[in-house]
């Protein structure tokens, strides 16, 4: 049980360091593996600036995280880590490698950056007792715990996960075991271990993601976190299962060096994130074509304004759907099997401009009283009442391509009601689908498809934010969380706990904007702003208040 706590504590442990701290690169980048599929760094620098560490080794959250933590030694290793030698002026960087002798099938991996070695060593004996601490080629090495091995030298510790992949108990009557003592046993042979931290300490620099040019950029522009994926190892894997289990395979060229670049930064009353998602070479004409136009305009200005929840507005060039199927070698399958109807895929994509947009307004959730027939007497009781209305929209192209596709639709049953048609869903909901020369609008309530045909919603005005945000660009996204939150009756759950923290929650965000879809030097660029409902206080700050808050909750009596 002891070691569950330790585990628990360290994780806590480095969590909370993490947030308690650059245009240069730090030079231990070259420890991580370039076929790493996730890497998150946190720029302890930049962090420090806005929270300083004994704000939060103070806060009433630290506390009462170590209250939670039963064993003395444990409660020292939260208290003690501030002379463990760490580099709280560095980045701390954590990788996820593929490797299926571990949970999930891979190899979770932290890259700690050491100011004082002595330091640590004298943590790690004061806090661990019973911990053996062996020398290995010019570094040293201990298991901390039943899952966590770690190493280091005089400037960097890096941590291994040592978490086994989740036993198979449908493979015991077949002669599959199971390790049933694992509480007191190593996870993985720790011979195997120590050969796995000896590759983590000898990444060779072909090997190394230093020298990637997207990777190495992201980190130069100094934001407080990054994240890395790398799409062409996890497309590589999944190739792979592709090939063995269906016979597909694809070429390696339409994701060679696909990758998200994203670093986030807390700032005044918001979380703010530049993103890059970096395309193969082999895709650059596709990428070209998908940001080259932006969403119609006139679409989104007929979008109903209206207690607005959410929308969701974007261009998807048909050229560049048609490019995709030509590098996928499906173009001359999808012409087969349109063939029986007498088209093809040009015929099917000249029938739409490439524009859509889903928008939600109305967004309510209450307690409703209804009172029902029993055996023949009333009973009264209360139901969650959800309501919504949502609205998908598409801007047409050939309008003889489209009606041919519309005559397909009703002959496999579209229900012709009025001018439109509709869809139903159950004996009180529908779907209605109307459109004239230009649009097709299908929403749940009938007024606002046609309404927005008519261009009636052409007098609203969208909120600041999702104007400056919305228009303009291939892909956009705005969260109203405010109006979202604002008909959702804090008592649905009937529990005060419960309602304390969805009333909490309703004082944390303003909104949600994310936009983008350019696409310049091979990467599509985008740009997301979590906005924060206090202006005046730091994201991070706010963010731990509210985590306090949370914790409080948890301490209320769920009655």
């Amino acid at each position: 049980m002891m070691h569950r706590h330790l585990h628990s504590s360290i994780i806590v442990i480095l969590t909370v360091t993490l947030f308690s701290a650059c245009s240069h690169v730090p030079d231990h980048i070259r420890y991580i593996p370039k076929d790493a599929v996730v890497v998150a760094g946190i720029n302890l620098k930049t962090l420090s600036k806005k929270i300083m560490w004994n704000v939060i080794t103070d806060s009433k959250l630290f506390k009462e995280m170590q209250s939670h933590v039963p064993e003395k030694n444990a409660k020292d290793a939260m208290s003690g880590i501030q002379n463990a030698g760490l580099d709280i002026s560095n980045t701390f960087y954590v990788y996820v490698k593929s490797d299926n002798r571990f949970k999930g099938g891979s190899r979770v991996t932290a890259l700690v950056p050491l100011s004082d070695a002595g330091q640590w060593e004298n943590y790690i004996k004061t806090v661990f007792t019973k911990v053996e601490i062996k020398e290995h080629d010019n570094r040293k090495e201990a298991s901390l715990s039943r899952d966590m091995y770690v190493g280091w030298n005089k400037n960097l510790l890096i941590i291994i996960n040592m978490m086994p992949t989740i036993p198979d108990y449908a493979d015991m009557p077949f002669g599959g075991k199971v390790n049933i003592d694992q509480e007191e046993k190593p996870a993985i042979d720790l011979a195997a271990i120590s050969a796995e931290m000896d590759n983590a300490f000898k990444v060779s620099p072909e090997n190394s993601i230093s020298g990637n040019v997207h990777f190495t950029m992201l980190e130069k522009e100094g934001h407080d976190i990054t994240l890395w994926l790398n799409y062409e190892q996890l497309m590589t894997q999944m190739s792979g299962n592709m090939a063995e289990k269906i016979g597909m395979s694809l070429s390696a060229d339409l994701w060679k060096d696909v990758a998200l670049a994203a670093g986030f930064d807390f700032k005044k009353g918001k979380i703010s994130s530049d993103m890059h998602y970096y395309l193969s070479t082999d895709l650059k004409e596709v990428g070209t074509e998908l940001g080259a136009a932006n969403a119609d305009k006139d679409m989104i200005a007929r979008l109903p304004n209206k207690n607005l929840d959410m929308l969701a507005a974007m261009h998807i060039a048909p050229k560049a759907v048609k490019g995709i199927l030509e590098k996928m070698n499906l173009l001359g399958l999808a012409n087969l099997g349109l063939s029986a109807q007498k088209m093809d895929a040009d015929f099917v994509l000249d029938a739409f401009t490439g524009d859509m947009a889903f928008v939600m307004n109305d967004f309510s959730l209450r307690n409703e009283s209804l009172t029902d027939m029993y055996m023949g007497h009333p009973v009264a009781h209360n139901e969650q009442n959800l309501n919504l209305t949502f609205s998908y929209v598409v801007k047409i192209g050939k309008k003889e391509n489209f009606d041919r596709l519309l005559k397909i639709a009703k002959d496999m049953g579209l229900q012709s009601s009025g001018s439109g048609y509709v869809i139903p869903i159950n004996d009180k909901n529908s779907v209605y689908i109307l459109l004239n020369n230009d649009y097709l609008a299908a929403s749940n309530r009938y007024g606002y498809a046609d309404s927005f045909l008519k261009g009636v919603f052409k007098s609203q005005k969208l909120p600041d934010a999702a104007a400056s945000s919305v228009p303009g660009h291939p892909v956009a996204f705005y969260f109203d969380v405010q109006e979202f939150c604002k008909h959702i009756d804090a008592g649905i759950t009937h529990s005060t706990r419960d309602s304390f923290m969805i009333n909490e929650s309703k004082k944390l965000l303003n909104n949600i904007t994310f936009a983008g879809g350019a696409f310049k030097d091979n990467a599509f660029e985008y740009h997301l702003d979590v906005n924060f409902m206090n202006t005046e206080e730091n994201s991070i700050i706010q963010l731990m208040d509210y985590s306090m808050k949370m914790n409080d909750a948890n301490k209320i009596n769920p009655e």
